[in-house]
C-alpha cells in the first residue's frame, strides 16, 4: 500500500541521515563530530526515464585534536537510494574514488575517498552524482505517464530541489515542497535526519486497452483494462488476474455478479498515500492505482457486488472487500499485503470505533480503518462461519430484514435490484445474530458501535427479549410490521410499548378463536392482517371488533334455528327460503374474510326467523280460506245437479 511504504520509506531516511559517519585518526579518540552541509537537486527527465541526483557537500571537520593526538578524516560516507547508478564524486581538483556497497543495516552507503586528511576545523567541498532508473519498482517510477520517487535530504545541515517539466500535476506526499522559479523546493531543512517527501505527477495520458468476457452465474462480464500505453504489463497482468479472479469471487460472496454493464478497470494513480488507495468511481469504472499490489485489484472488484446500495456502513463494505479477496487470493498465488490483525495493532494510536470511520485524507485513519475493518470481519467469519456471513448477505439482497422470519433458499437473481436497506452496523449485528443464534453485542460495543448505540446495548437486550416472548404467544402468526421496523431501527422504547399492546390483542383474539371454534366458524386471514399491519392499533382492535360482532350474530342466529320451533313457525318456513343456507353462507363469506356479506347473510336468516310465526299463520288462514272456499263450490255444485230434472 503507498501509506505503508511512504512510512517504510520515512524509517529508512533516520539512517539515511547518518550520512557522514567516518572518522579516521592517526590515533584513536572516543568521538566524532562534524557539521555536513549539503543541497540535493533532483533533476527528472521523464522521456528518458531517468533522474539526475546531484548532492553538493561541504563537509567539516569539528572533533578537536585530543592531547597528542591529531583527529583525521579520511572519508566521507553518504547513503544513497538502493537503485542509485552510476555513482561519482569530484571535489575541486577532479574526480574521486567512490565504492558503493549496502552496510549492516541494509542501508545502500557510497563511500567516498578524500584527497586528503581532514584535520580539525578544516572543510572540503565535494559534488556526488548518480542516476536514478525507471524500473518495476512502483515508488520509483520515471516514465510520461506519471513520475514517482522518494527525495530525502543529506548530512547535518541540507536543503532540496526537485526540476519536473511543465505540464504534470504534481503532489507531495510527506514533507513540504513549495513551488519556485518552476522549481519545487524545500527551503532549509532543520532536521534532515526525519525529512522525506514521496513526489508523484501525472499528466493526461494515452490509455492501451485489453479486453475479455467471463462466464458467471449471474450472466456475462464485459471486462476491459485500461492500463497506461507506457505501461502494456500492468494491463495484460490485471485483465489475467481479474478474469480468473471474478468466477471465484462471486462464489465467495454468495451473490450473483451483478449486470451492471461493461467492468472497466482503469490505470490510475491514488489520490492519497493511505489505505487502499481507492479513488472515487463512476458507475463500473474501477480506478486502480498502478503502484498497488494485485491484492487491491481484487479488492476493487469485489465492491462490484459490495456496493453501498447492499452495504452501507464503509467498515463492513472494505472489510468483507478485503476479506474475500484475501480468500480468493490463496487460490491466485497472490500474496495479502499484510497480516490485518497485526497491521490494527501497529496502528493502534489512530484507532477509532468502526462505525465512525468516513472517508478521510488522513493516512493513519485509512490505515487503521482498512485493516481494523478486515481484522474484525475474519474474526466475525471464525466465530460464526463464512457460511452466516453470506446468508447475511442474500437476507439484505432479498430485502429480508434482520427481525423478518422468512427463510433464505436461494441467491435473489442478478437483475433483483438494489435492496430496499442497505447493511448498517446495526442490521448487520442484528442479522448476525438472528442467522447464527449467538451473542455479538459485546465484540460490537468493542470496537464498531458507537458510543451512542452501545448505550442503547442494555435496552435492545430487554426489547429482545420481549420481542422473543411476543413470537411465542403470537402462535405461528408471526409479528407486526411496526414492531419489526422499530426494532431493526433500533426503537427499542417504542417497541416494547408496541409490543405490550400486540400481548394484549393476542389475548383477546385468542378469546375470540374460542368463540369462533365454538361457532364452528374458521378465522378469517383478514384478522392476522390487521395484526401483522397494525399490531394491537386502534386498526387492529377496530377489526377484532368487527370479527367478535359477526362472530356473536352468527352463533345467535344459530341458536336461535336450532331452538324449538312453534307449530306457527315450523309451518311458515315449510316451503321457503332455509336460514340454515344463509348461515352456511354467511360462515363461507366470513372465513373468506367479506364481513359486510357475512352480516347480510346472517341478517337474512334472522329475517327468516323473525317472520317465520308470521308466516306460518297466514299459510293456515290461508289454507283455511282455501278450504272453504273449495267446500262452498262443492256445495254449489252439487245442488245444481240435485236440482236437475231429465227430459221426458
Amino acid at each position: 500500500m503507498t501509506g505503508r511504504r511512504l512510512a517504510t520509506l520515512a524509517l529508512l531516511a533516520c539512517f539515511l541521515a547518518i550520512t557522514a559517519t567516518p572518522i579516521g585518526l592517526v590515533r584513536p579518540v572516543t568521538a566524532a563530530e562534524y557539521t555536513l552541509e549539503t543541497s540535493a537537486a533532483y533533476n527528472v527527465r521523464p522521456d528518458e526515464g531517468k533522474i539526475g541526483v546531484t548532492v553538493q557537500i561541504t563537509f567539516t571537520n569539528t572533533t578537536p585534536d585530543p592531547a597528542g593526538q591529531f583527529s583525521v578524516f579520511d572519508q566521507v560516507k553518504l547513503a544513497v537510494h538502493d537503485e542509485a547508478d552510476g555513482v561519482t564524486a569530484t571535489d575541486d581538483d577532479g574526480d574521486l574514488d567512490v565504492t558503493v556497497a549496502v552496510d549492516d543495516d541494509g542501508v545502500n552507503v557510497a563511500t567516498v575517498d578524500l584527497r586528503d586528511d581532514l584535520r580539525f576545523e578544516e572543510s572540503v567541498d565535494l559534488e556526488l552524482h548518480y542516476t536514478l532508473w525507471d524500473g518495476d519498482d512502483p515508488q520509483l517510477r520515471i516514465r510520461p505517464s506519471v513520475i514517482v520517487f522518494p527525495a530525502w535530504s543529506f548530512g547535518t545541515e541540507s536543503q532540496v530541489s526537485v526540476a519536473i517539466p511543465s505540464g504534470y500535476d504534481i503532489r507531495i506526499d510527506g514533507d513540504e515542497l513549495t513551488e519556485a522559479d518552476g522549481r519545487l523546493v524545500s527551503g532549509p531543512i532543520e532536521n534532515p535526519a526525519t525529512w522525506l517527501a514521496l513526489v508523484t505527477a501525472t499528466r493526461p495520458v494515452d490509455y492501451t486497452t485489453f479486453d475479455a468476457t467471463v462466464p458467471l452465474g449471474g450472466g456475462t462480464a464485459d471486462l476491459q483494462v485500461r492500463a497506461f500505453s507506457d505501461d502494456g504489463a500492468w494491463g495484460e497482468r490485471i485483465l489475467a488476474l481479474v478474469e480468473r479472479a471474478l468466477p471465484l469471487l462471486e462464489e465467495d460472496i454468495g451473490l450473483p455478479y451483478p449486470r451492471v454493464g461493461e467492468l472497466v478497470l482503469i490505470e490510475s494513480v491514488a489520490s492519497n498515500a493511505s489505505g487502499f488507495a481507492e479513488t472515487a468511481t463512476t458507475g463500473t469504472e474501477i480506478l486502480v492505482a498502478f503502484d498497488q499490489p494485485d491484492f487491491t485489484a481484487m479488492h476493487q472488484v469485489a465492491h462490484v457486488w459490495l456496493s453501498p446500495a447492499l452495504v452501507e456502513s464503509r467498515w463492513i463494505r472494505e472489510g468483507l472487500a478485503s476479506a474475500t479477496a484475501e480468500h480468493v487470493a490463496s487460490g491466485l498465488d497472490v500474496e495479502p499485503p499484510y497480516d490485518p490483525a497485526e497491521e490494527a495493532v501497529e496502528r493502534a494510536d489512530a484507532a477509532f470505533q468502526l462505525d465512525s470511520w468516513a472517508a478521510t485524507a488522513d493516512p493513519a485513519a485509512e490505515g487503521y480503518g482498512h485493516a481494523a475493518a478486515w481484522a474484525f470481519i475474519d474474526e466475525l467469519s471464525n466465530a460464526v462461519g463464512a457460511d452466516a456471513i453470506r446468508t447475511v448477505l442474500v437476507r439484505v439482497a432479498s430485502s429480508i430484514g434482520p427481525y423478518a422470519e422468512t427463510e433464505v433458499d436461494a441467491a435473489p437473481p442478478a437483475d433483483a435490484g438494489p435492496p430496499e436497506a442497505p447493511l448498517t452496523s446495526r442490521t448487520f449485528l442484528d442479522h448476525l445474530e438472528a442467522v447464527s443464534g449467538m451473542d455479538l453485542a459485546e465484540l460490537f460495543s468493542e470496537r464498531v458501535l458507537t458510543d451512542a448505540d452501545v448505550a442503547l446495548l442494555a435496552a435492545r437486550t430487554e426489547a429482545r427479549a420481549a420481542f422473543d416472548d411476543l413470537v411465542a404467544r403470537a402462535d405461528g402468526w408471526g409479528v407486526p410490521d411496526p414492531i419489526r421496523g422499530a426494532m431493526t431501527e433500533w426503537r427499542f422504547d417504542e417497541a416494547e410499548a408496541q409490543i405490550a399492546e400486540a400481548i394484549a390483542w393476542l389475548g383477546s383474539r385468542d378469546e375470540l378463536l374460542v368463540e369462533m371454534e365454538a361457532a364452528g366458524l374458521s378465522a378469517p386471514d383478514r384478522l392476522q392482517q390487521a395484526y401483522r399491519s397494525f399490531g394491537g392499533g386502534a386498526e387492529a382492535l377496530a377489526e377484532l371488533d368487527a370479527q367478535r360482532g359477526v362472530v356473536e350474530a352468527y352463533a345467535a342466529t344459530a341458536a336461535d334455528l336450532n331452538g324449538a320451533r312453534t307449530f306457527l313457525e315450523r309451518v311458515g318456513l315449510i316451503g321457503g327460503p332455509e336460514p340454515s343456507e344463509q348461515l352456511r353462507l354467511a360462515n363461507g363469506r366470513f372465513a373468506d374474510g367479506d364481513l359486510r356479506g357475512a352480516v347480510e347473510a346472517i341478517s337474512e336468516a334472522q329475517r327468516i326467523l323473525a317472520s317465520a310465526e308470521g308466516g306460518g299463520l297466514v299459510r293456515l288462514i290461508s289454507a283455511v280460506l282455501v278450504v272453504l272456499i273449495l267446500a262452498a263450490l262443492a256445495i254449489v255444485l252439487f245442488r245444481r245437479r240435485a236440482a236437475y230434472t231429465a227430459a221426458p
